[in-house]
């Protein structure tokens, strides 16, 4: 998948379904979200289910940091890269590289629970490239969306704490192209 491709399919909705379990899996398959955040599982039962979700059209990104069954390595990204994975998500800055060689896109987390964090994870970013920043939490991109703009060229992607489509419609107001979110009634909300 091209950086141009998951933008379109951000557009398409403005919000990516945040799995954490099976469950979540099966009925974002059938959501309105296209884009899909595999944030636990194993990796080793993913490739069915990537192959249905390409049938759909939509595109699926795995936070390598959280999966189990894969390293967290260059041989881990490109097993990802194997069965199908568009994206990876991760924080860490050396998996950045590693997944950009092998043809991933790249979501780097960018955690902001105090005013110092946001200088670091800036830094970080920066020296890492990554094709899309998320915001953490998501609910907070709005206060320090200028800010970010001003320091990194984004994409930003805002995740966490996302429970109302008024918060999705402000955050996007303030600049993001996509929030993440694992409240399933807003993966087929019609308001977005």
């Amino acid at each position: 998948m091209r950086k141009e491709d998951f933008v379109k399919l951000a557009s398409r909705y403005p919000l990516a379904a945040a799995m954490k379990t099976s469950k979540d899996m099966e009925l974002a398959l059938t959501s309105r979200a296209s884009l899909l955040f595999v944030l636990r599982g194993n990796a080793f039962h993913l490739e069915p289910y990537i192959e249905r979700v390409h049938q759909q059209g939509k595109g699926v990104v795995v936070h390598i940091d959280l999966i189990g069954g894969v390293g967290k390595d260059r041989a881990g990204i490109k097993y990802l890269r194997k069965i199908g994975v568009d994206a990876i998500i991760t924080s860490r800055s050396q998996l950045i590289a590693a997944a950009r060689a092998e043809g991933l896109l790249t979501i780097q987390r960018l955690l902001l629970l105090e005013d110092s964090a946001l200088e670091r994870g800036v830094r970080t970013i920066a020296h890492a490239s990554p094709d899309f920043v998320e915001v953490l939490p998501g609910i907070i991109f709005p206060e320090v969306a200028a800010t970010l703009r001003s320091l990194l060229p984004g994409p930003f992607i805002a995740g966490g704490f996302i429970r109302t489509p008024e918060e999705v419609r402000h955050i996007q107001a303030a600049g993001a192209i996509l929030c993440s979110s694992s409240t399933t009634s807003l993966w087929n909300d019609l308001s977005l």
